[in-house]
């Protein structure tokens, strides 16, 4: 059995506090504040837990599978996700240092002894799909407040002054990728790994690579071309049931670039008096090119979940003809159900947008 202070290492490694919390709070396991506290505590000789470790390693399963990612959705035809759906359920997964590990993340001392490329890693079935799972080791840059107590005193003489001090510190973690093979509809995800301090040109080059690798383990070329998730945006700005704008990069008629954020989220930016205002002085409608969008579900005993769909361009790709974005980032899920609901909202806007097309 994988052991609780494994467990709350990788917990710690790959999701943001306010989920790792929660998570926590939902599997009766005690917290400390924030993440370094928890885990000393949860690494206690004198822990005592009234929560079951294998709940707390499922909820851990389940975030590899749906947790800070950014995804692409690929169209495959039926039969073809039928066919490979039943391969990847019939093969056996090579015990390596990652599947003996898994759903526990290797030390950095253990990745330090790994070879580059994607590892088979764990095949899991779920109510909604099949989830194929690769591991392999990339390297982050982490943003971290430096405490003053740890500050030598010769070096807090210079730094006299300033509010706050931060680290930028290189570290190699594992990355969980997956590709999700859902049991209804014809979209494929490529889940790739997106912990906070993640460059995206990394996260992009891990998907076309984890693409390949997929398609040498089933000896198949299915997943040809992303699908356009662009004109999500217009769809979801626009539909005022659609969850909470938190953040939006619009060009206006007057030639300028405007980039608003909501500081306190529960709030919608489709209403904020500025945003509102702004709007009806410009003779057209503003022309929006990245959004940020949250949602509040219930989870049950008075808690909420809180799932983030963000679309990210700019406006010069979206002044082309053609405007594209391949990739979504989908945040702050506690588990499969939160991922599931904002993959829905994404193939309802879809479907929208193609019943408009061939309307047109």
């Amino acid at each position: 059995m994988t052991s609780i202070s494994d467990i709350a290492r990788t917990m710690r490694a790959r999701m943001p506090w306010p989920v790792g919390r929660k998570v926590l709070v939902e599997n009766d396991f005690p917290r400390g504040r924030g993440w370094e506290q928890t885990v000393t505590k949860l690494g206690s000789d004198q822990l005592k837990v009234t929560g079951n470790i294998e709940d707390l390693a499922a909820a851990l399963s389940e975030h590899i599978l749906c947790g800070e990612k950014l995804s692409g959705f690929y169209n495959v035809d039926i039969e073809v996700l039928d066919r490979v759906r039943a391969k990847v359920l019939g093969m056996d997964v090579e015990e390596t240092d990652f599947s003996r590990s898994y759903p526990a993340a290797l030390t950095e001392d253990q990745l330090a002894d790994q070879h580059s490329g994607f590892v088979l890693t764990a095949v899991s079935r779920t109510e909604d799909g099949v989830a194929v799972v690769f591991s392999s080791v990339r390297v982050v840059t982490v943003r971290e407040e430096i405490e003053p107590e740890e500050i030598s005193d010769e070096l807090a003489s210079l730094l006299e002054g300033y509010e706050e001090i931060v680290g930028l510190k290189t570290v190699r973690f594992q990355a969980f990728d997956v590709i999700w093979i859902p049991h209804n509809g014809s979209l494929i995800d490529v889940r790739v790994d997106y912990p906070a301090g993640t460059h995206q040109d990394v996260a992009i080059a891990a998907h076309a690579r984890i693409v390949d690798a997929f398609h040498t383990l089933v000896d198949e070329l299915l997943m040809a071309e992303t699908v356009n998730l662009f004109p999500l945006i217009d769809r979801i700005y626009n539909d005022p049931s659609e969850g909470i704008v938190v953040e939006l990069g619009f060009g206006t008629t007057t030639a300028s670039l405007k980039n608003e954020k909501m500081r306190r989220k529960q709030l919608d930016l489709r209403e904020e008096q500025y945003h509102v205002g702004g709007k009806a002085a410009l003779t057209s409608p503003i022309e929006p090119f990245r959004l940020s969008v949250t949602w509040k579900r219930n989870v049950g005993g008075g808690r909420f979940s809180s799932p983030e769909l963000s679309l990210n361009s700019n406006a010069r790709a979206a002044g082309g003809i053609d405007p594209a974005i391949r990739n979504v980032v989908i945040r702050r899920c506690m588990g499969q159900a939160d991922y599931e609901f904002v993959r829905s909202r994404i193939e309802h806007h879809l479907a929208t947008e193609s019943s408009a097309e061939q309307k047109n």
